[in-house]
């Protein structure tokens, strides 16, 4: 289903809109099987309390089809590299070397995100780890060449603990949807292992499917699992600039993050941990990602390096 951006437009106009997207209409908060436009909402409220023009339709009408919609809350969607709160499991927190994926990770000048995988080759040959660009190149702060912390500024790390440097990180813009958050940081793979701690060998990428049971590996919230609900979101997410920023192209899970989880791949545990998305933003309702197909439009093919550090996620120096 592709449902036109004046059809868009007019949904994410009314109050308290904060997006849509393309998924499964849930009833009693279980997925049935019928494609439905889903609403997002900051809050769901009573239709009494709605304006009329702020009411969300039952259905819409497009290109001769007549779609149902489904009001979703999602809450307050930010980006989620701002850790405030301790880890649930403290081992994440600690510095690492070889430093497995969903461990603390971030700029000098952030509190702390999460390494998101272990090391990558670009079309460039060149041996780098993924995260978000709001954990590794914050907004008019960061310049290609610094230093990126294990463990991140908020759980101790010092110029002691750097493990690699900025290589690129996508732009975000506050006037026109944006379609990734991320960032490659250049390493060393003798200073990384090969494993998600908590999951496993990292297996590559894959598509995902929405059927698939899913799971992240981060900083604050460890192993995570959860359900896609949308696809070809068009949402506003908060922490980048002064409004909300808008993505698009990105999907929509369930809620298993919270700060200090952005940059983790999301993605299915079978046979080996394949990513299907980057997580970037969230909320205690939400959790949202990039597609990894959205990544390497930004920086380029991505495929596992041959290389990595053979220490157990036990290792610490």
């Amino acid at each position: 289903m592709n449902v036109p951006d004046s059809v868009r437009d007019d949904i994410e106009s009314r109050e308290n809109v904060v997006g849509t997207c393309i998924g499964p209409k849930r009833v009693g908060d279980r997925p049935v099987d019928e494609e439905a436009l889903v609403v997002l909402v900051s809050r769901k409220l009573p239709e009494a309390q709605l304006a009329e023009r702020d009411r969300i339709p039952p259905e819409v009408d497009f290109d001769d089809t007549t779609v149902r919609t489904d009001v979703q809350e999602v809450g307050d969607v930010r980006t989620q590299a701002t850790a405030t709160q301790p880890a649930e499991q403290p081992d994440r927190e600690r510095r690492w070397r070889p430093a497995p994926a969903g461990v603390s990770f971030g700029h000098p000048e952030v509190t702390a995100g999460t390494l998101g995988g272990p090391p990558l080759e670009t079309e460039g040959g060149r041996t780098v780890v993924l995260t978000n660009a709001h954990v590794a190149a914050p907004i008019d702060v960061a310049e290609p060449g610094d230093d990126i912390l294990q463990p991140g500024a908020a759980d101790g790390g010092t110029e002691d603990d750097v493990v690699g440097a900025l290589l690129e990180g996508s732009e975000i813009r506050p006037d026109e949807p944006n379609t990734t958050d991320s960032a490659l940081v250049e390493v060393d793979p003798s200073e990384f292992t090969g494993t998600v701690l908590g999951i496993g060998e990292f297996g590559g990428f894959t598509e995902a499917s929405t059927d698939d049971t899913f799971t992240k590996s981060g900083r604050t919230t460890g192993v995570t699992t959860g359900g896609l609900r949308g696809r070809d979101a068009r949402i506003k997410v908060r922490g980048y600039h002064d409004e909300p920023t808008v993505f698009e192209g990105v999907a929509v899970f369930g809620p298993m993050s919270a700060a200090g989880d952005s940059g983790s791949l999301i993605g299915v545990d079978d046979d080996g941990f394949r990513a299907t998305h980057l997580l970037f933003a969230g909320s205690d309702r939400t959790t949202l990602g990039v597609p990894i197909a959205a990544v390497e439009a930004e920086h380029g093919t991505l495929r596992p390096a041959e290389s990595a550090g053979q220490g157990t996620d036990e290792d610490e120096d």
